[in-house]
């Protein structure tokens, strides 16, 4: 086959078009001894598409060094090198880099990250008229298509980064956060149609629009199948015993199952009523205990979704910071840090 001819798009439709151009010129620069070479190296498609790269950059490139997260999503997940690789070769986290421009102002989708749980977009906003400086109390209006006409989400938020992120300019990074009603391992493709970049608004008073146009995204997003434990066993929490039934892990979030009616006990000596949305703080999930021993402790633990169904208690939430779900041992919950082991 002629390596210049090559559909790449239909080949690695994740990669951004910033790379697809990269190589599309780079190959049509190439002799064509070179390409014969890479052919008969009966390399993936991952090892064609890095050897275009070497001989772009002077260097070698691997699959998720072609992958760079955003440094936004980079500090809301607290992710370290090593891990921002790995979620990027199990496609937890892809890049988007979709560009509209209209109105005066520019959309660009930068990256997504999502598991069978949730779901985080970030994008960048730009104003072309550099006197609109767009602050955090500024907004996006938008709508969400779905190609099945069903909405997966319970709660979607959206917000402009704060100040303490990113200075006030007329660019700035806007996020689209998402909790699914029921966990899925299905993949998911939404359209997301911002309208209008809407003014600050006053006492819950949505502003009126600053600019308005177009901007459609189509976003195909990957979702990695949790790592379930059976548990099955009594654990003792905030001194009840608790039988916890089962817990599903990724390396960005923790869905939790236990029996209904000691998560009663625990309600009793918390005095607080689940049936109302309050939320069960000896079932947070405070750390994680690898087998070496090491604690991860969770400074921003953030709940997604919990109550009762069928005689059961289920809480899913996400991490604060990236896990390596390989080596977790056991959960840590509660403000005694009580463990629940993961067999």
């Amino acid at each position: 086959m002629d390596m210049k001819k090559k559909n790449w798009y239909d080949e690695f439709p994740e990669v951004p078009e910033h790379v697809h151009q990269t190589v599309l010129s780079t190959l049509a620069g190439l002799d064509d001894r070179k390409v014969k070479k890479v052919k008969r190296m009966k390399k993936n498609k991952i090892i064609i598409l890095a050897a275009a790269m070497t001989a772009v950059l002077g260097m070698t490139v691997s699959a998720s060094e072609i992958f760079k997260w955003n440094k936004q999503a980079q500090e809301v997940f607290e992710a370290d090198e090593e891990q921002q690789k790995e979620l990027v070769m199990d496609q937890i986290a892809q890049e988007a880099y979709q560009t509209i421009s209209d109105g005066g102002l520019t959309l660009q989708a930068i990256q997504t990250i999502q598991d069978n749980n949730c779901f985080y977009a970030l994008f960048e906003i730009t104003a072309a008229d550099e006197s609109i400086q767009i602050t955090p109390g500024h907004n996006m209006e938008f709508t969400i298509d779905y190609p099945d006409g069903s909405d997966p989400f319970s709660m979607l938020n959206w917000n402009f980064v704060d100040e303490h992120r990113q200075a006030v300019s007329n660019s700035r990074y806007f996020e689209i956060t998402g909790t699914k009603q029921n966990p899925g391992e299905e993949d998911l493709t939404m359209k997301i149609q911002f309208t209008s970049l809407t003014a600050p608004g006053e006492k819950a008073v949505a502003g009126g629009p600053v600019l308005e146009g177009n901007w459609e995204f189509a976003l195909n997003l990957h979702t990695t199948k949790p790592v379930r434990y059976e548990i099955n066993k009594d654990y003792q929490i905030a001194g009840c015993a608790v039988t916890v039934k089962t817990v599903e892990l990724t390396p960005i979030s923790v869905r939790v199952t236990c029996e209904e009616e000691d998560i009663r006990q625990l309600e009793t000596l918390e005095g607080i009523n689940l049936d109302q949305a309050d939320t069960l703080r000896s079932l947070f999930v405070n750390g994680i205990r690898y087998e070496d021993g090491t604690v991860i402790e969770e400074m921003g633990y953030q709940e997604l979704t919990a109550g009762y169904s069928d005689g059961d208690y289920t809480k899913t939430a996400r991490f604060s910071n990236v896990i390596d779900v390989d080596k977790a041992s056991a959960l840590l919950v509660g403000d005694t840090m009580d463990e629940i082991l993961l067999p």
